[in-house]
């Protein structure tokens, strides 16, 4: 079994099916939107393999000093199979030089979804995606908690200037942060 990462030349239609499916359309942006961004080297899509089988993807933003992982997702028959950790390590080790992190919704007892938040929540912190210390508050008002990988120090706006730069003047409109302390 050989796990690894490769840019995602040849699996869109893989990608865009899990896409649709893992994603709720609140969170989600045209997928041919954040194709063209990859052609820009502002984005990146990757597929991850054992061996031929495809087995998932991730969907990053980059600058200088942030990863910013926007998608990860498994396909449903590869879940619960340690993927999702192994593949944290090989984005761990493919953007080593950066600052990586990521958004997971605030984990709130009023939300009808909290019991799959706390669930997302403990699979990061397992895999040492870990508070940074702030929260940022999105489209629809939805809170999420910025982690960063091994905890790492960010700038708190490191990750609104990362989305406006890769989203340009749509940023305000397809998708407004505020980044707050906690």
């Amino acid at each position: 079994m050989t796990l690894q990462l490769v840019e995602a030349n040849k699996d869109w239609d893989k990608i865009k099916k899990l896409y649709l499916t893992a994603f709720p359309a609140v969170e989600r942006l045209p997928f041919c939107f954040l194709k063209s961004k990859t052609k820009k080297q502002t984005a990146e899509f990757c597929s991850l393999y054992d061996d031929d089988k495809w087995i998932g993807f991730i969907y990053t933003l980059k600058d200088a000093t942030l990863a910013y992982v926007f998608f990860l997702a498994i396909a449903p028959e590869f879940r619960s199979q340690g993927y999702g950790s192994r593949l944290i390590k090989l984005i761990a080790a493919r953007y080593q030089n950066l600052v990586i992190g990521l958004s997971a919704e605030r984990i709130d007892a009023s939300k009808e979804n909290n019991a799959q938040r706390i669930r997302r929540q403990k699979f990061y912190h397992r895999n040492n995606f870990l508070p940074s210390g702030y929260y940022s508050r999105e489209k629809g008002g939805e809170e999420f908690d910025f982690l960063t990988y091994s905890q790492k120090k960010v700038d708190p706006q490191a990750y609104p200037q990362l989305m406006r730069h890769v989203l340009g003047f749509l940023q305000p409109l397809i998708l407004p942060v505020k980044m707050y302390q906690i």
